[in-house]
């Protein structure tokens, strides 16, 4: 027996972990981490003796804000879809 392509009264149920209030969870933790990361940036190359050491900051910088702006987006396009 085949379902129907598109019926009416089918929802698309999102799981917990990609919930809305799980996503502001996560961007506002993503958010402390971003900041801690610019903190130990900017003491990474003010400090001669960490020139060695500034690439982990940054990458923890960047990595962040990808998280940051791929949750972003998914919640955006997730509430403009409806």
């Amino acid at each position: 027996m085949e379902l129907d392509k598109s019926p009416f009264f089918r929802r698309i149920i999102t799981p917990w972990y990609d919930s809305d209030p799980a996503c502001w969870i996560l961007i506002s933790w993503a958010l402390f981490v971003f900041v801690f990361a610019l903190t130990g940036l900017g003491i990474a190359i003010s400090t001669p003796l960490f020139d060695r050491y500034v690439w982990f900051p940054f990458m923890l910088a960047s990595l962040t804000l990808v998280l940051i702006i791929s949750v972003a987006c998914r919640m955006i396009q997730r509430h403009i879809k409806g």
